[in-house]
């Protein structure tokens, strides 16, 4: 039996008197894999920190696993798209990925945050890199640390914003096929399409409100393998105005 990881009803959310999200209906089930598309200002990130109990609705009401956002943030490993780090700061990887451990009442690391340590750097392959500092590191090196970090909470639900911004094309290979692997459910905001919509179950295309697609027509390919952005806009589009 399929449960709903996502339950978003009658969603609209503004500021001051602007709506920047309008009458937004959808359920993701639970193990599946959503992309979130759409243009600059169409309320991608605004879905997003509503999601993460962030800020709080207009109208309407999100429920993750029949929780409301904030009574479920331990269910959810959240990966920015902005990471900001002093990398003056001597910090090595193993540090970043235990941060994910620590809370409001958890100010020490005991033997299962090194046991979960050992576990997802083995599903991201970054045991090597564990000892170094991240300062050192490349971006896609990084990237893979971070969301080491999203992951070492044991979350069910995973949201990534970007999570190849300024990342060459191999690394985004790479952090793409991992995602492919996890076992959850993921959310993830990204315009790198010719790799993302390889591995997902649904497309959302967010503009103030929702358009729902399934049975994207992966055949649009040209270019060596890749997806045709332009043709598959356009096939969005067409399927929007239908």
């Amino acid at each position: 039996m399929r449960l709903p990881a996502v339950e978003v009803r009658r969603l609209y959310f503004r500021y001051d008197k602007e709506y920047v999200l309008e009458d937004v209906t959808a359920t993701i089930w639970d193990q599946e894999y959503i992309a979130i598309i759409g243009p600059n200002g169409g309320g991608k990130s605004t879905f997003i920190r509503l999601l993460l109990g962030l800020v709080q609705p207009t109208k309407g009401e999100i429920l993750l696993y029949n929780k409301p956002p904030l009574q479920a943030r331990h269910l959810v490993g959240y990966l920015p798209q902005n990471v900001n780090f002093n990398l003056e700061i001597p910090l090595l990887a193993r540090e970043v990925i235990l941060q994910g451990r620590l809370g409001p009442k958890k100010f020490r690391f005991d033997a299962t945050d090194y046991k979960l340590l050992a576990q997802v750097a083995k599903e991201l392959e970054i045991d090597t890199l564990l000892d170094k500092k991240i300062a050192n590191l490349s971006g896609g090196e990084r990237q893979r640390v971070l969301l080491a970090r999203a992951l070492i909470t044991k979350p069910k639900l995973l949201i990534l914003d970007e999570p190849t911004a300024a990342v060459d094309i191999n690394a985004q290979k790479r952090i793409y096929a991992i995602l492919k692997t996890l076992k959850m459910t993921k959310i993830v905001i990204s315009h790198d399409i010719n790799i993302l919509l390889e591995g997902v179950d649904r497309v959302f295309y967010l503009n103030r409100r929702l358009f729902i697609h399934e049975n994207i027509p992966l055949k649009l390919k040209n270019n060596g393998g890749h997806f045709c952005e332009m043709e598959l806009f356009e096939e969005l589009k067409r399927r929007c105005d239908g």
